[in-house]
């Protein structure tokens, strides 16, 4: 009877070994690494960019046999997927997909109201990078690689990795997008990328057509909820990055505290780290936006007469490193307060923290009081470092 009840027992396990009952051969599958989406003719015009299973580390006179380019058209973005597979001899494969760019006519019709699928599917990555083309379709910018990556996707996804020591660009990937969109008070941003021309050095015969061009993330979107309604250039979106806290490195730039009030010579420190605060004060009636900026930097680059061996000069640096973060956070807010009326700052979600039976009487106006609200920046930098040498190299020390 025992051997009988452990048959038993080892027959239902078995019903649930079976096996990779869903596995895919590798053969069967075009993985995705790159995905664009345009609108043409009203319809969707998806562009995929698959690896080439079959290319060789030297690559073709074009540079681009490690990658194949299929596109599909469709009501739908999943009428596209599928008529990829009527044209292509893989099926899609998107689960190592890693960057998605919308064209700007795309983007400008409205994000959510289409990709659906995207968020359904399975195989989609929420942690896919997000980015404009902007001015240009998906597929121009599609294919562009003068870096040293042999694959266009990696070259795209290296550049998005760079905004860790350069803010001036964004990264946000699919669910941050998403995540902006359902909250009240905060309107999304998205990187954005543009193909630009490119003075050829090396011009040597062997260099294909697409080394003419390069690309730029410099800059963002600016989105209205889902529909692209503009962009902030490189200054702006580093000030952006302030208010939303995402600084991790960087340069910022100042003009050198010298004697001559007129001296235009310009310094320049490295971030370390940074810390910011956004606040909300109702003050009579008033709702005064604040931000704090601590900031801790090393000297990267002075440029003047000073002698930053003395500690009343690197404080010195230090106002001046502060004042011109205040003025370029200044300015942005009163660019958008001025041209989009959004807030993309996020100022809307501490409001309905910290005062929530206020936030409900205002919900619905809230990017109109914003852009009338007033703005409170303070910065405080801190130099911890200055480098191999306390002086300019072009000052003579009086012994």
């Amino acid at each position: 009877m025992k051997k009988i009840i452990f048959l038993n027992i080892l027959l239902i396990l078995i019903l649930f070994l079976t096996g990779c009952w869903d596995s895919k051969e590798l053969n069967k599958l075009g993985i995705s690494l790159i995905m664009g989406y345009d609108v043409e003719n009203g319809k969707v015009l998806l562009t995929v960019g698959f690896i080439n299973p079959a290319s060789t580390q030297e690559g073709d006179m074009e540079g681009n046999l490690s990658v194949k380019y299929a596109q599909g058209t469709g009501n739908t973005i999943l009428e596209a997927f599928r008529d990829i597979t009527l044209k292509f001899d893989r099926r899609v494969f998107a689960s190592h997909n890693k960057v998605i760019i919308f064209g700007e006519d795309f983007a400008k019709q409205g994000l959510v109201g289409h990709i659906d699928e995207l968020m359904r599917d399975r195989e989609q990555r929420e942690t896919s990078y997000i980015l404009i083309a902007k001015g240009a379709k998906a597929y121009d910018i599609m294919g562009v690689n003068p870096g040293l990556e042999q694959i266009p996707a990696n070259y795209v996804l290296e550049l998005i990795k760079n905004t860790n020591s350069n803010p001036k660009a964004m990264s946000v990937n699919f669910i941050e997008y998403i995540k902006h969109y359902y909250h009240n008070g905060h309107h999304p941003m998205t990187g954005i990328v543009e193909k630009r021309e490119k003075e050829i050095i090396n011009k040597s015969p062997d260099i294909g057509p697409t080394s003419e061009y390069e690309l730029s993330i410099i800059g963002s979107a600016v989105f209205d909820r889902d529909k692209l309604v503009g962009y902030l250039n490189g200054n702006d979106t580093k000030a952006l990055n302030f208010f939303l806290d995402k600084i991790k490195g960087g340069v910022i730039t100042f003009h050198t505290p010298v004697s001559e009030s007129s001296s235009d010579e310009l310094s320049s420190v490295y971030i370390i780290k940074n810390k910011t605060k956004n606040d909300i004060e109702i003050l009579d009636g008033r709702i005064i936006l604040k931000t704090k900026v601590k900031l801790t930097s090393s000297m990267g680059e002075v440029i003047g007469n000073i002698d930053i061996s003395k500690e009343e000069n690197i404080k010195k640096m230090e106002e001046a490193c502060s004042k011109a973060i205040e003025e370029a956070l200044e300015a942005a807010v009163k660019k958008v307060q001025k041209e989009y009326k959004l807030d993309i700052f996020g100022f809307g979600i501490v409001f309905h923290r910290k005062y929530p039976s206020q936030w409900k009487n205002i919900e619905s106006n809230w990017d109109e009081i914003f852009s009338e609200a007033e703005f409170q920046i303070e910065v405080d930098t801190n130099i911890i470092r200055t480098g191999l040498i306390n002086t300019p190299i072009n000052r003579i020390k009086v012994e």
